[in-house]
């Protein structure tokens, strides 16, 4: 597991700069569980920048997300606009009770960077709504509000306690990367498209079952007994499937 304590009070420029740091360190030792600390003090977000350092934050906090590692952010005190975006975008979030998250706002109004977007696949259309368009002046979330909207998934006392147990149990680099990239793929993805991604999947899993039941047997296993994958069809519309 790798662990990294972010300062939050830098502007958005160095943050890109510090998350592209970690996630290439991630990648470097293949780590296959990525935690990120956040708490007490934050910069006015995303205060004075052009709309090219907005897009580098972007693209690094999109890197991150798509990381070949459990991502998990654990968040406590005051935490402002990119500790928001840092939750959006992690596979496990987890806060303590004393966590307050200051929503990003900018000319009176929510921040519509890609939180928004996130917000609409994590919390669902109809919250991201109302957070957005009738509690973006309403101060800072307590802890509660977040996990009642699902910013966050558990509140704790014992927080590294927690942390330690939820990356435990983290699945290789590639089963992170599989499986993270079959959920994000599913709300813009119709089941007949998605079924063929789905299927090589689990193929790629039932061979790997296989050969870990063959080395553990010294490679005498019964290959009658290997379990028979379905062809993977072609996607609908195709020349194939035709």
């Amino acid at each position: 597991m790798l662990r990294m304590r972010l300062d939050a009070s830098q502007g958005m420029a160095r943050l890109t700069g510090t998350l592209t740091a970690f996630r290439e360190r991630a990648e470097d030792e293949r780590a296959t569980a990525a935690v990120i600390e956040v708490g007490a003090g934050h910069a006015d977000w995303p205060g004075p920048v052009d709309v090219h350092t907005v897009n580098k934050w972007e693209r690094a906090l999109r890197q991150w997300e798509r990381l070949d590692a459990v991502t998990l952010v654990a968040a406590s005190g005051a935490c402002g606009g990119p500790a928001f975006d840092l939750l959006l975008a992690a596979d496990v979030r987890i806060a303590t009770p004393d966590l307050r998250v200051t929503l990003p706002t900018a000319a009176g109004g929510f921040w519509p960077g890609m939180a928004v977007h996130r917000l609409a696949h994590r919390i669902g259309v109809s919250r991201a709504r109302r957070l957005t368009l009738c509690m973006a002046g309403a101060g800072a979330l307590e802890a509660y509000q977040a996990k009642e909207l699902d910013i966050v998934d558990e509140i704790t006392d014992a927080l590294d306690d927690r942390v330690a147990k939820a990356v435990a149990g983290s699945p290789s680099r590639v089963e992170a990367r599989l499986l993270r990239g079959l959920i994000l793929d599913a709300p813009g993805t119709s089941f007949e498209d998605a079924l063929g991604t789905h299927l090589a999947a689990c193929d790629r899993a039932l061979r790997a079952a296989t050969a870990d039941a063959e080395a553990a047997t010294g490679g005498e296993g019964d290959p009658a007994s290997a379990p028979a994958v379905p062809p993977v069809p072609a996607p609908a519309g195709s020349r194939g499937g035709r």
